[in-house]
């Protein structure tokens, strides 16, 4: 058995820290006595933010009338009401004494909501006991096993130091491939000006010893392209960090001489398409696909556009319960707009997926699989809908004007709100926050 009142003056703190964490004590009386000393002896509002914070008399109306007195005698009156309201709310004990202490409050007319309230009573950073709790979490997303050097891993401004100089480019140990042109570019702007092509010559790779071997562009550009090898685009040093399958890469620019726009851009994906289909993207309109550069390397067309690190609309569906049905029905509206452009420009795809979309950092829909035909498919779009909202909404999906009841039920959500938990969702996945 603890004995309580046994502890001197200076052993409180370490004694109070030492139990802080074992739910047998949250709501113990002697536990709480002791907490009560120590505030009456310290008078920091610290100490009882920290019991909040810990959960500790949550059900002993004692926390919630010394954080309403100190709300009150700093003029707010509403929180102070507020937070006896979540003592009642909890059902603490005792609850006569919550509602006696209602009664001395002043009336106020600014009424706070419950995260108003909670976000008063739980504030970042505060100090007590001789710490810091509750301070934001600082989470640096970085995969270390991307940038391997001679079998060990390195940081990515390690990596670019060691391999690629300003005075040295071509002294690296590794094979480089690299592209270059002995004729001017040419650009040929779509409507919207938004993609540019480029159209290369010969090609020439550096051997280890730094030489140049001429080769025929066919033979340059077969099977060179794999994870951990470095490619030379528009004299910028790009390192491949993952093949996603035979006509997706992903890049990222490790150039010393690079833009400070190209940097803020992350990661790219190099992907590999035909003549045919940049013809067809350019039918469409431009906010339906990622804003792209066309490159040309040897005989393969390739679209280079920015990596989507929230990933495909089927895993960004994977949220809480909560919020799926209602984001749900955010991307069913845009995906309706998008098979809508498709159908109007006489366009299709020959197979359809959900993996078939990325969403993107704005929460846009933009379609990153190009195996589109002009002929018509036998893709029943209605169908896909109504499959998605079965899986993932409890929307009715037997409505003959189903597109325009989702964008009514839509004017009904706030979806700035949706958007930001959706956001803060999807960054702590990214980032395995726990």
């Amino acid at each position: 058995m603890v004995a309580f009142g046994d502890i001197c003056e200076d052993e409180i703190e370490a004694f109070l820290l030492s139990h802080i964490d074992i739910p047998y004590f949250r709501n113990n009386p002697s536990y709480i006595s002791l907490w009560q000393r120590y505030y009456y002896k310290t008078k920091e509002p610290g100490v009882l933010f920290l019991m909040k914070y810990k959960k500790v008399s949550q059900y002993y109306h004692w926390i919630y009338v010394e954080l309403s007195r100190l709300f009150m005698k700093n003029g707010h009156y509403g929180i102070s009401r507020a937070i006896l309201d979540m003592g009642i709310a909890c059902n603490a004990y005792d609850k006569k004494v919550l509602k006696d202490e209602i009664e001395k409050i002043p009336l106020s007319t600014t009424v706070f909501s419950d995260h108003e309230t909670s976000a008063l009573i739980n504030p970042k950073g505060f100090v007590a006991l001789g710490k810091v709790w509750n301070s934001y979490r600082e989470t640096l997303f970085y995969n270390r096993e991307l940038f391997i050097l001679d079998g060990e891993e390195i940081s990515f401004e390690e990596y670019r130091s060691r391999i690629w100089s300003k005075k040295t480019a071509l002294s690296c140990p590794r094979v480089s491939h690299r592209v270059e042109t002995d004729v001017p570019s040419r650009e040929e702007h779509s409507l919207n000006n938004k993609t540019r092509i480029l159209s290369r010559g010969s090609c020439r790779i550096h051997n280890q010893d730094g030489r140049k071997r001429e080769n025929n562009s066919a033979e340059v550009t077969e099977n060179i392209l794999a994870s951990g090898q470095e490619i030379i685009i528009d004299d910028l040093i790009y390192y491949i960090k993952e093949v996603i399958d035979e006509k997706r890469y992903r890049m990222i620019c490790i150039s010393n001489e690079v833009s400070k726009d190209l940097m803020n851009r992350g990661d790219l994906l190099l992907h590999e398409v035909s003549k045919t289909t940049i013809d067809l993207i350019q039918k469409l309109d431009s906010n339906y696909v990622p804003p792209f550069n066309v490159k040309k390397l040897g005989s393969r067309m390739f679209l280079l556009y920015d990596f989507y690190y929230f990933g495909s609309l089927k895993s960004c569906l994977d949220v809480p319960t909560s919020i799926r049905s209602n984001i749900a029905l955010y991307f069913m509206a845009q995906l309706a707009d998008i098979f809508n452009e498709m159908k109007k420009v006489g366009l299709g795809f020959t197979s359809f997926s959900l993996e078939s979309l990325c969403v993107s950092e704005d929460c846009r829909l933009k379609i990153v699989d190009f195996d589109w035909s002009l002929e018509s498919p036998e893709i029943n779009y209605g169908e896909i809908m109504r499959d998605f909202l079965q899986q993932y909404t409890n929307f009715p999906t037997d409505a003959p004007d189903i597109t325009e009841k989702i964008r009514s039920e839509l004017e009904k959500i706030k979806l700035k709100e949706l958007i930001v938990k959706y956001k803060i969702h999807i960054y702590e996945k990214i980032c395995k926050y726990p």
